[in-house]
């Protein structure tokens, strides 16, 4: 008997364990978006007191497998979502159903965050020279550095500047200079080609500047052959140069595309301002029967119309009324955009220079607009420069609608010589009050 007794405990020692086993179970669910009932996938549930989590599938599914059944909380949670706690009870879970949880839509809450504009960084600083002029290419940058600047005081050249003892230096993209070279005379400026090779322009002559193995290799050219066959033209497209007449000292001027194998030249368009014009041909009627006589007889010989010659004759284009006209062309993703401030349109061509339309503008209207558009030559983008409170400002425009981007603020107040490139916005400044030389600085604007 007491053998039996004791064959009877272990055989329960045996069975009690699979009998606890028996009780396993698992725990099924979806959870769904309450306002679309669709299954949310990624949503983390944790088994509240214990280290058990699973994560819903793409069709809003998970489970848990259990030993004991019994009240157990879980805590659901989803980026996008009102995390919740759920209660599920043993008879819940003893039904083998999934449980259905939907999850509410909320909107994450993110802390507060000062977004900052980095400051203008600066490109070239000498404490024994100053930046004169520069121009900014794929390649790099180009600067003229002078020790002194002298004036020039001939009557029609009051105020213009020319700077002594120049230096031109060439920097890497990474503003790093590879090198420099003392400019031979006086320089005034830096100008560049319709294919943005940089040239000095000096005061007896002119030089194109290049690479060379030595440092900077300068190519001489006069001042006659800079003014009458180089810079006339502006820009180009394959097998074209883009260029203009314009006279400073008249109303009026055209566009022409010069065809490099034809030799041959096309006008584009023509720019007048009506208004100016009408007061430029006036003049004549204003002039003494003499004098009216002299501008016939000069415009029979050069058949030249008599007003025209009789607005030069009067010198209007020295009166303060007097102002040539602005509608500067760019090329635009292979469009030909002349920008023209007196018929108010963007005039576009194509590349064969047939017209494409017109698109209206008003910013020139602007009283804080400076009369001057830049172009990124990387991208593009033409901006139209304004200037209030000390700042000037930059804004691109849509060529396509004539619409203005928003306004990017140069950071220093009364930035000069102003170029973009790159998404930047090149500038010289000067620390005023301070014994800063003038110094080259670039700011991010896109």
């Amino acid at each position: 008997m007491k053998y039996l007794l004791s064959m009877i405990m272990v055989i329960l020692g045996l069975l009690l364990p699979l009998g606890a086993g028996a009780q396993r179970t698992v725990l099924k669910g979806v959870i769904l978006d309450d306002a679309t009932s669709k299954p949310l996938g990624e949503v983390h549930i944790r088994m509240k007191g214990t280290s058990l989590v699973a994560v819903s599938d793409d069709q809003g599914r998970f489970e848990f497998a259990l030993d004991r059944p019994k009240v157990l909380a879980l805590e659901v949670s989803r980026i996008g979502y009102a995390s919740q706690e759920v209660q599920v009870s043993a008879y819940a879970m003893a039904t083998g159903e999934p449980i259905l949880i939907r999850m509410v839509p909320s909107a994450v809450q993110l802390p507060e965050v000062t977004i900052q504009r980095s400051a203008p960084e600066v490109v070239y600083e000498r404490n024994d020279l100053h930046v004169g002029d520069y121009l900014t290419n794929d390649e790099g940058v180009w600067i003229l550095t002078y020790e002194r600047p002298k004036l020039v005081h001939r009557e029609n050249e009051q105020g213009k500047q020319v700077f002594r003892e120049g230096r031109l230096h060439m920097l890497d993209t990474n503003f790093v200079e590879l090198a420099s070279v003392r400019l031979p005379t006086d320089v005034c400026r830096l100008r560049h080609d319709a294919a943005h090779r940089v040239i000095v322009e000096g005061t007896v002559c002119a030089w194109v500047a290049a690479p060379a193995e030595e440092g900077i290799a300068l190519e001489q050219i006069s001042l006659k052959t800079l003014h009458e066959q180089v810079l006339p033209w502006t820009d180009s497209i394959p097998g074209n140069l883009l260029g203009s007449n314009f006279d400073a000292t008249f109303p009026a001027f055209d566009h022409f595309a010069f065809d490099v194998r034809q030799q041959t030249s096309r006008r584009i368009c023509s720019v007048q301002d009506d208004f100016v014009m009408e007061l430029f041909r006036s003049q004549y009627k204003y002039m003494s029967g003499h004098d009216k006589v002299v501008a016939m007889d000069l415009a029979r010989e050069t058949g030249v119309d008599a007003e025209i010659i009789a607005g030069y004759m009067t010198g209007f284009h020295n009166d303060l009324y007097f102002k040539p006209p602005y509608a500067p062309l760019f090329v635009v993703n292979d469009t030909l955009c002349v920008f023209d401030h007196h018929k108010e349109m963007i005039r576009r061509f194509l590349p064969d220079l047939t017209a494409v339309d017109e698109v209206p503008i008003t910013y020139h209207k602007e009283r804080t607009w400076k009369t001057r558009l830049l172009q990124d030559a990387r991208d593009g983008t033409v901006y139209a420069v304004f200037a209030r409170n000390l700042r000037t400002w930059l804004r691109s425009i849509d060529p396509n609608t004539g619409q203005l981007g928003p306004e990017r603020a140069l950071d220093h107040p009364f930035p000069e010589e102003v170029q973009v490139h790159d998404g930047h916005a090149y500038f010289i400044y000067r620390v005023s009050g301070t014994l800063q030389h003038r110094t080259l600085y670039r700011q991010r604007i896109k």
